[in-house]
């Protein structure tokens, strides 16, 4: 009871913030893109039009966008808290700032999550309807690829939430999470991919189920991409890394929680 209540009184705060204005308008933005991409492919050369290029695309629009979009949603979810001191008045009233972090963590976890969807889904329902070849690197690259964006959105709003919520300079995590984003989604194409994994904003580009580099090849050869050789092996070391960041930054609420 004391989690839905918290939840409820969180949604109820958000009301004057934008909040749910940034979400919408940059899922709007996401959803046009895409869908401008995907028409123009449709109608070019039979080598672009495979419905595994859009997916690979969207993965990296999502590692270069997501970053960003969560460290603003998670900047607006914790300053609600210093206006009006919302969030010592909720402290003294009995609510424990752990509680309180989770349920900002889960209002900005399931929002970022319902804008992937709608992506993915408008992805999935255009490219069949508009002639996009659904080939078997599609099919088999999509389960691994929603385990690991739903991995790396949990990790990235855990790290982004823990930052804005223990450093007073907003700017600082939206400055990590641009430049963490515009770094992890440039290293593979400098074949060091494997760093990505160093960083939460890194997920999406270090665990990607298709191989971005080896497709350009491919790509030209057979109007395909490659599939990694192991795309469920890198959705469960996505959902580990996830988990660790998950778990770091809980201690380090817990931490600055006790030192107060």
């Amino acid at each position: 009871g004391g989690m839905l209540k918290a939840l409820r009184l969180e949604v109820g705060k958000l009301r004057r913030k934008h909040y749910w204005l940034i979400a919408a308008s940059t899922a709007g933005v996401c959803l046009g893109w895409c869908a401008m991409l995907m028409t123009l492919r449709a109608s070019g050369s039979a080598q672009v039009r495979s419905a595994a290029l859009q997916l690979s695309e969207f993965a990296q629009l999502m590692a270069f966008l997501m970053p960003i979009v969560t460290a603003v949603l998670a900047s607006r979810i914790v300053s609600v808290d210093a206006e009006e001191r919302m969030g010592q008045l909720f402290t003294a009233l009995g609510q424990r700032p752990m509680t309180r972090y989770r349920a900002k963590l889960m209002i900005v976890f399931l929002t970022v999550i319902a804008m992937e969807t709608a992506v993915l889904v408008m992805l999935s329902v255009m490219a069949s309807s508009i002639g996009l070849t659904m080939t078997d690197t599609y099919w088999n690259a999509l389960g691994p690829m929603v385990v690991e964006l739903v991995c790396s959105t949990l990790a990235i709003c855990t790290v982004q939430l823990t930052l804005s919520t223990c450093l007073d300079k907003q700017a600082i995590g939206l400055g990590a999470a641009a430049i963490g984003g515009f770094i992890t989604s440039g290293l593979p194409f400098a074949h060091l991919g494997g760093l990505s994994w160093l960083l939460p904003w890194g997920i999406v580009p270090a665990a990607t189920p298709i191989d971005t580099v080896a497709s350009y090849k491919s790509m030209r050869e057979i109007g395909d991409m490659t599939l990694a050789s192991q795309p469920w092996t890198l959705a469960a070391l996505a959902a580990l890394v996830a988990v660790g960041w998950t778990v770091a930054a809980h201690l380090v609420i817990v931490h600055q929680e006790n030192h107060r």
